[in-house]
């Protein structure tokens, strides 16, 4: 058969679907659908391996993601009959080679050209309202419906991709309704129009159509009422007031002139400014101003922090940089990220205050709520909409189309040095169209997610705030004279999160009862903690919370068995015996969590959990159901013999003699390599934070043996000369009666914590010596508990040079 016989046609303008004839071919798998579904929405674009991966599962791509993604396309030309003929191969890319007959979004973009062609040549508006009706008769719903509705990416490619689609969709409807006014009773357009302000509430120029319409139908009062509603949304939602235009409208609806104002020639709506070409975007005097022109100076940015705190080292980082200026021809772009709280809109609007002189163009601000409650990101046409009205622009003369609008813009902004601040980005699609041109201009991100898949970005993370400057934040809010202990436990509580320091401030400062040690003692609790952190509709909990909505099933099910060691650092081979699989897997997990700063990195392959996110974690009721559940002592058990079997072979290479050690290390499915006794303390000491703390899990949990193990050989590395092999009898004196395992457990840690305190290891004895005494009988927390955690890391290099000189 050839390509033409095979009649298939490839449909986006709506649920997703491949048709030949009549008949609808079978969609393989769900990478499948979403691989053709960027596809098509590209027609004949080539995309590469990696840019398809990532459409399917964002960011968090698997290890097998570009075997995955041929496999797809093999299976899609094998379900679909001829798909070979249109689905093809460029080295290692695929390109959907597809013409009008064969794809509706082809033949879309082919109706909106020919409309502009009948309208330069002057053509009858009949036969144009025809082409534009035809072209809007191809939707069968929302673009790619089925497939948006079931992605769980929220900034996707393909959600992307598909508001690009709707956006001229929309163009082509307000094209089609301003002729309409003209030529039809207005009547017949006042429902489209209604449904399309329901759709886009703040478009000032659907607003003025509806006006219009129901004005020249008799309803006056009901024209009224629409300019009132839009006029009361546009100064809640943005602060401005009704364009220009709109108002014109109003006062041509109140004379009962309506009819005169849309002969005049001066409807609102499509202006024929649409993306068809680019070079179509030069033609509108909206869209490219006059050689020279120069735009208003303009500040939207909000007030700076009064009592701005510290941040030294990232203020002056950003400060260079920006003054440095951009390496290529395009505007520098600076990206601000980190966990949710830990100040980085604060830091960006005081570095933007301060660096305002250098882009006397403009200086602008725009909240995308990538990462805010109840809302969801913004659409990239949303906010250009915003920032072209800052700049003088009337509603009337902004174009629906995203691409024009981006024109626009980029147009106005060709001679301008300015500063934009987009805060709380939530991916690089919403950023990219919002970018200014030339390399004058800065663009400061700030973002939960490190978006450095924006070509040239400078990143600047921001971590915890240091304890000196934590402190200082919470005198400068409370007032000297505070009780020094309490301040260190509220410092250390809130773990150098500004938002936590804060909410702690305000809430004493609400409770004229309480003092600072009272509040203290309420945040004791890691899972009470995120609750109590909170001052009127602000919260820990609830702004950490809206980082856990983005997450795959994978990693929140990954965070959740995190939390069973809140405070302690873990490596791949640690966290893969947590999580049950290979250490490749689990840093892949450990790697995804991090680029959305759910994860920190004290150091080069250590991740370890904030304490406030292992609170907020915990609570979450899948977690709960983990915290009480069997996989919880799985877990725990995986990780106490991976961490028995790194001790074993470390002692071994120490110098000391256990025939009993290698059975144990071949039990453990991954293992580091350590081959010499250099690598043997290093790891020892790298490990030992969360070593110690997976024995303090050990009476909740029951494993007395393996846990006296683990502490026995932890002893043997720090003082060699006085620990022999572990013999269950000889610790006790009496080889005969060997004694009940919880006492054997208790004696070791307690010979743990007295070679703790010889090397000078004070905090980690003292951890160690309670956890032993509160050994009476054997339960399991109730279900949440925290899990006690040491004071910091086992050092054993002395130890290990009086090992070497034996």
């Amino acid at each position: 058969m050839t390509r033409g016989e095979e009649g298939l046609r490839f449909q986006v303008l709506g649920p997703v679907a491949v048709r030949c004839g009549d008949a609808a071919a079978r969609l393989p798998s769900t990478v499948a659908r979403r691989v053709l579904t960027v596809l098509m929405l590209s027609p004949g674009e080539v995309l590469s391996t990696p840019r398809l991966a990532r459409a399917v599962w964002g960011t968090c791509c698997p290890a097998t993601a570009s075997n995955q993604v041929r496999k797809a396309v093999a299976q899609l030309r094998q379900a679909i009959p001829g798909a070979g003929d249109y689905l093809l191969t460029d080295g290692p890319n695929y390109r959907l080679d597809v013409g009008a007959a064969e794809s509706d979004l082809v033949e879309f973009n082919q109706r909106r050209l020919r409309v502009r062609k009948l309208t330069d040549g002057g053509a009858d508006e009949a036969q144009v309202i025809g082409e534009l009706q035809a072209a809007l008769a191809l939707f069968r719903g929302q673009v790619a419906a089925d497939v948006v509705d079931a992605d769980e990416l929220d900034n996707g490619s393909i959600r992307a991709a598909a508001r690009v689609v709707e956006e001229r969709r929309l163009a082509v409807q307000k094209e089609l309704i301003t002729l309409q006014l003209r030529s039809s009773p207005p009547a017949l357009v006042i429902g489209d129009l209604r449904d399309l302000v329901a759709q886009h509430p703040l478009a000032e120029d659907l607003r003025a159509q509806l006006m219009l319409a129901l004005s020249l139908s008799g309803r006056q009062a009901d024209a009224l009422a629409e300019y009132a509603e839009i006029r009361t949304l546009l100064r809640d939602e943005l602060g401005i007031d009704p364009d220009h235009s709109l108002a014109q409208v109003h006062k041509a609806v109140l004379r009962g002139d309506a009819l005169a104002y849309l002969r005049a020639g001066a409807p609102p709506g499509y202006r024929g400014q649409d993306s068809a070409s680019r070079s179509d975007a030069g033609r509108h005097p909206a869209v490219a101003p006059s050689r020279g022109a120069r735009i208003r100076p303009t500040c939207t940015l909000p007030h700076g922090l009064t009592d701005f705190v510290g941040r030294r080292q990232e203020v002056d980082a950003l400060l260079r940089t920006a003054r440095e200026g951009s390496r290529g021809s395009g505007p520098l772009l600076i990206c601000v990220d980190g966990m949710g709280g830990i100040g980085k809109t604060a830091l960006a609007l005081h570095t933007a205050h301060r660096l305002a002189q250098d882009y006397p163009d403009g200086q602008f601000y725009v909240d995308l709520h990538g990462f805010s409650p109840g809302e969801g990101p913004r659409e990239p046409a949303e906010v250009l909409h915003v920032l072209l009205r800052s700049l003088g622009t009337e509603a009337a003369r902004i174009p629906a189309d995203l691409d024009t609008q981006v024109a626009m813009w980029r147009a106005l902004l060709a001679e301008s040095k300015v500063l934009l601040v987009l805060d709380n980005a939530a991916s690089e699609a919403q950023i990219v169209s919002l970018l200014p041109p030339g390399n004058g201009s800065l663009a400061l991100i700030t973002s939960r997610r490190r978006l450095y898949g924006l070509d040239g970005t400078e990143p600047c993370p921001v971590s915890r705030m240091s304890d000196a400057d934590s402190r200082t934040l919470v005198e400068r809010l409370l007032g000297d004279g505070l009780d020094p202990e309490a301040t260190r436990r509220l410092v250390a509580h809130c773990g150098g999160l500004p938002l936590a320091l804060r909410l702690a401030a305000a809430k004493l400062r609400s409770r004229p009862t309480w003092n600072l040690s009272h509040l203290v003692e309420r945040l004791d609790d890691m899972q009470r903690r995120p609750a109590e952190l909170k001052a009127g509709d602000r919260s820990v909990r609830s702004v950490l919370q809206l980082s856990f909505e983005t997450l795959t099933d994978a990693q929140r099910d990954a965070l959740g068995v995190l939390t069973l060691l809140p405070d302690a650092s873990l490596d791949a081979y640690e966290a893969a015996a947590l999580l049950g699989t290979s250490p490749p897997e689990a840093e892949l997990l450990l790697e995804s969590l991090l680029d959305v700063n759910l994860l920190e990195q004290p150091r080069l392959g250590r991740y370890s959990l904030h304490g406030l996110v292992a609170g907020v974690t915990a609570g979450m009721g899948e977690v709960k159901w983990l915290l009480r559940s069997d996989r919880r002592r799985s877990a725990l058990r995986r990780l106490l013999d991976y961490h028995l079997a790194v001790s074993d072979r470390s002692c071994t290479l120490l110098g000391r003699k256990d025939p009993e050690t290698d059975a144990r290390v071949d039990t453990v499915p991954y293992l580091p390599e350590i081959e010499s006794r250099e690598e043997a303390t290093e790891i020892c000491e790298r490990e030992s934070p969360a070593m110690l703390a997976a024995l303090c899990t050990a009476r909740h949990e029951g494993f007395f043996v393996p846990a006296a193990q683990l502490a026995h050989n932890l002893r043997f590395v720090l003082a060699p000369d006085g620990c022999q092999a572990f013999d269950q009898g000889a610790a006790y004196g009496d080889a005969a009666r060997p004694p009940k395992e919880s006492e054997m457990f208790r004696a070791a840690l307690l010979g743990l914590a007295a070679a703790c305190r010889r090397t000078g290891l004070i905090e980690q004895s003292r951890t160690l010596a309670s956890e032993a005494l509160n050994i009476t009988v054997s339960r399991r927390p109730r279900w949440g508990s925290p899990v006690p955690h040491s004071a910091g890391a086992v050092r054993p290099g002395r130890a290990a040079g009086r090992a070497g000189s034996r």
